[in-house]
């Protein structure tokens, strides 16, 4: 029987002989036993085509329970197939929370865990640096429980999909805390000069740079008992992405209008001041995406972010240049940790996110390979899960334990399993 896989932006189209969709652990094992090349799916919302090339799909949308709840630890086990929305909203009703979260909660755990998501802060990890425990289904179909005191566990909790299958995961939260969330605009010049001392002053820090406007939507948040919600939006705001979609539509064929589109977004939609008070997940994580993207996003050390913004700028806004970055450029960052795909592995960092409002002709946005140029040249490291074109070596150059993570790789998953075409040009394999 022949199966197609899409998307959520329809860029990618995936023919597969088997689609699988397990309920219990026990018939995910059955499903790799039986397959010689075998991918699990999320939510189909990575840019990058991680899953194409496989002769078998896994979905564990079906596998998506509650396993343990241990208060006193504050640790939550799920199956690896729950939608962030599903494990959030439980973990807000304990009066618990995770220390930092995504922007989104469409995508599942297991997706969310294996491309590295991430939400923003001055200790902010992404969300597989607070696994404490997981399940992994092997190549074989034998399964290995993996806890913190094992040195395994920064290669596993982060890892393409390609070490098995993570079955069910424990995380590790800590008590709720209220945040008083504050947004406006800020002109380039001054959250420049700002962001270092921003960063630490406050529990949240995200920048949407507005490019080709000369400004920044600046988000801040800092933990409050009491808030308050302060700032009328216009009634028109809540027509964002239409108004966006209808304006950017013209930049296939014009690309520079993507400057005026981007100061009339910018005085629409980002020129306001607001305040919301609430939890983390309550304040910052967007219930639905809403419309569709393509994405690329890159990874800076914190100490080499000034030189590289500025080139970033430059670069944009030079006369010789004919890329046109659409609104917003999503700014966060990152605390350094262990783990060994981590775009945080052994220092601080900052997440520079780029986007196309205009999915079907992502492949013309030009704007891509001048952002993946800056970037190489400061060292930039590219999201898992979205697009760039690195592969095999460079990452050797990027990632200190890389060469570790290619040889547990080949001793799980000897016969190659869980690669893919794309993974095995990504490895150099």
């Amino acid at each position: 029987m022949s199966n197609t896989w899409i998307s959520w932006n329809k860029n990618t189209t995936h023919e597969v002989v088997n689609f699988y969709t397990p309920d219990r652990e026990e018939m995910i094992i059955e499903s790799v036993k039986k397959s010689d090349s075998i991918r699990v799916v999320g939510s189909g919302q990575s840019s990058a085509d991680i899953a194409a090339g496989s002769t078998d799909l896994i979905s564990l949308d079906e596998y998506n329970g509650f396993v343990q709840i241990n208060s006193p630890k504050y640790e939550i086990t799920v199956e690896a197939g729950m939608k962030l929305s599903k494990l959030l909203t439980e973990i807000d009703k304990f009066g618990w929370t995770l220390p930092a979260l995504p922007d989104i909660d469409t995508v599942t755990v297991g997706g969310a865990l294996s491309t590295g998501t991430h939400g923003t802060g001055h200790s902010a990890l992404p969300l597989s640096g607070y696994v404490v425990e997981c399940r992994l289904i092997l190549a074989d179909g034998s399964i290995e429980t993996i806890t913190e005191d094992n040195p395994s566990l920064e290669a596993v909790r982060f890892s393409l999909g390609l070490l098995g299958i993570l079955s069910t995961v424990t995380f590790r939260c800590e008590p709720q805390w209220k945040l008083q969330l504050d947004e406006r605009p800020v002109k380039d010049a001054h959250w420049l000069s700002s962001y270092p001392t921003w960063l630490h002053a406050h529990k949240l820090l995200r920048i949407l740079w507005l490019p080709h406007t000369g400004f920044g939507y600046v988000i801040t948040g800092d933990e409050a008992k009491y808030g308050a919600e302060r700032g009328r939006i216009s009634w028109y705001v809540k027509y964002r992405r239409k108004i966006s979609a209808m304006l950017y539509k013209w930049t296939v064929p014009f690309p520079g209008f993507t400057v005026t589109a981007n100061k009339i977004i910018r005085k629409l939609f980002f020129n306001h001041h607001q305040s919301s008070f609430g939890t983390l997940y309550e304040t910052t994580v967007t219930k639905s995406r809403g419309s569709t993207l393509e994405l690329a996003e890159w990874t800076v050390a914190f100490d080499r972010f000034g030189a590289c913004f500025a080139d970033l700028k430059e670069t944009l806004n030079s006369k010789e240049n004919r890329a046109f970055a659409h609104i917003p450029m999503d700014i966060r960052f990152l605390d350094a940790d262990k783990t060994w795909l981590s775009y945080g592995y052994d220092r601080p960092c900052v997440t520079i996110g780029c986007v196309s409002r205009t999915p079907k002709h992502a492949d013309k946005y030009v704007a891509f390979t001048v952002i993946e140029e800056v970037f190489r040249r400061h060292g930039g490291r590219p999201h898992w899960a979205k697009r760039h074109t690195m592969a095999g070596d460079e990452f050797g150059k990027l990632y200190p334990r890389w060469d570790d993570f290619l040889k547990v790789r080949k001793k799980l998953d000897p016969n190659g399993k869980f690669l893919t075409p794309y993974f095995t040009k990504l490895l150099g394999l």
